[in-house]
Parts: structure tokens; C-alpha cells; sequence
């Protein structure tokens, strides 16, 4: 475990979680007290890969430890989500219409939060859910984690990456526990609870997800020096059926990319 605070640690296991998380790797899990909050998310620094018309997820290809306060692991890009429904294997097709109207879902926002609850109706009638896969590989993937007191320092290096594909890295905790979104402006302070969390939403540096029952929360930065490449933040919430996330993430063109995870309680 990598210790943040007196009683809130990162630790690192691929068993955690719920749903078609499991299997797949994931980021580093936030622990508070005695508790795990893993859900269906994807962890903390977990990288993914998308493409013009397919997300590629990572298995784990090893880790280790080159200090108490450090964890260094590769990922290997080699799942994808594939889908059943009614209990067989969807049409081939079938993966790509689910990309299209999740890319039209997520540049709607007034249309999210009822998105949600058609695509419960939706997938509990026709018996729809999705499970990661083995696919082609897209390559590998080291990401060094590094915890000081409230801060885990994420630098990334995909240099191994095969074809054009966006390197998106997602900072994730359950969404069941993690209700708020909080936005920052000079002297303000701005609260999204529950529904109002929405699932995608652009933001900027300083937009942090809340634990309102304990009081703990997370956002990201990217430091400020010469050579940072530009990139993309997303906020985002989902409990549904199969879905339990909420988090941050940090999209870049660039196969190298440092930022920061701070966490205040």
C-alpha cells in the first residue's frame, strides 16, 4: 500500500472490483480507514487506448516496487468490450453502434441523465451486458506511480503503442460512494450532487470528486514546465446497471505524460 495519509492509502490489485472491470487491469485502488473503494471502477492512472472507432483496454503485464512510496507496472493493450444479448455473442456490428451512440450520449449533456435510465430499460429487456475480451494487441504501456502526503504523481510512457490511438488515462472511484462534483472559480465554490453529477462532462484543472459522508475528495493538475504536452480533462458519474464509476480523466495526443492526483480528506 502506498500511505497518502494517517488512514488513506493506494494499493494495487486486479482482483478488486465488480462487473467487466474485473477483468481487466486496473490503477491503484483508494483505501480510507478499513474500507476499499474499488466498484466498478477503473482505479487511479489506469491507462486506455481509442482509436477512431474502438476503446482498447489493458491486462496487466507485471508490476513492482522500486521503493516503499513506489509502484511501477506495465500494461498491455489487448482487451476490448464485447457484447452478448439474450446470452449470445452480439453481431459483429453491433460494437460499433455501441461506440456511436455512446460518442452521441456523451456530447449531450441534458440528454445523460435519461440516457441512463433508457439504457437500463433497454439492456434488462433484450438481456444486454458486455464483458472484456482478448483482442489484437495495440501494444505496452509503463506507468510509474509515486505517493507523497495527499498527492500521487502519475508519468506515463507508451511509447510501444501501435497505430493512432488517444492515450487516455482514467482516475476512478465508486459512484455510489463518490456523489459530488465540485467546480472551482475565483472565490466560489460550485456543488453537483447525485443526478446532477452528470456522466461526461468537460472541466479544468482544479474540479474535484467528493465522498460527501467522509469527507474525502480528489482532482487532478499537470505540472507547469517546458515540454508539458496540452491536454483534455473529463468529469464523469454512472450508476446503472453494470456501471459504478465516478472520475476524472486526462486525455493527451502525446505517448509521454506526468500529472498529479491530489487528495484532500
Amino acid at each position: 500500500m502506498l500511505a497518502l495519509t494517517d488512514n488513506l492509502f493506494l494499493t494495487h490489485s486486479s482482483t478488486e472490483g465488480q462487473g467487466k472491470t474485473r477483468k481487466m487491469a486496473k490503477g491503484l485502488i483508494l483505501c480510507h480507514d478499513n474500507d476499499i473503494f474499488a466498484g466498478e471502477s477503473a482505479g487511479f492512472g489506469l491507462p486506455v487506448l481509442k482509436t477512431h472507432n474502438q476503446t482498447i483496454f489493458p491486462s496487466l503485464f507485471s508490476t513492482s516496487a522500486p521503493t516503499p512510496q513506489t509502484i511501477a507496472a506495465v500494461f498491455h493493450f489487448n482487451l476490448i468490450n464485447a457484447w452478448w444479448i439474450a446470452g449470445l455473442p452480439a453481431p459483429s456490428g453491433f460494437t460499433d453502434v455501441m461506440e456511436k451512440m455512446t460518442g452521441i450520449y456523451m456530447r449531450r449533456p441534458k440528454f445523460q441523465s435519461s440516457g441512463l435510465i433508457i439504457r437500463n430499460a433497454l439492456f434488462k429487456c433484450f438481456g444486454i451486458h458486455s464483458a472484456m475480451t482478448p483482442g489484437k494487441s495495440f501494444g505496452y504501456c509503463r506507468v510509474l506511480y509515486q505517493a507523497e502526503k495527499h498527492q500521487l504523481k502519475i508519468s506515463v510512457q507508451a511509447d510501444l503503442i501501435k497505430g493512432s490511438a488517444q492515450l487516455i488515462l482514467l482516475n476512478e472511484v465508486p459512484g455510489t460512494h463518490f456523489t459530488r462534483l465540485v467546480t472551482r472559480g475565483e472565490g466560489s465554490r460550485q456543488n453537483a450532487d447525485g443526478r446532477k453529477f452528470l456522466p461526461w462532462q468537460q472541466c479544468s484543472p482544479g474540479t474535484a470528486v467528493e465522498n460527501p459522508a467522509r469527507g474525502i475528495g480528489f482532482f487532478l493538475s499537470v505540472p507547469d514546465c517546458s515540454g508539458t504536452p496540452e491536454v483534455e480533462m473529463t468529469a464523469g458519474r454512472e450508476v446503472a446497471q453494470d456501471l459504478d464509476w465516478a472520475g476524472l480523466s486526462i486525455a493527451s495526443e502525446h505517448s509521454r505524460l506526468t500529472y498529479h492526483v491530489n487528495f484532500y480528506v
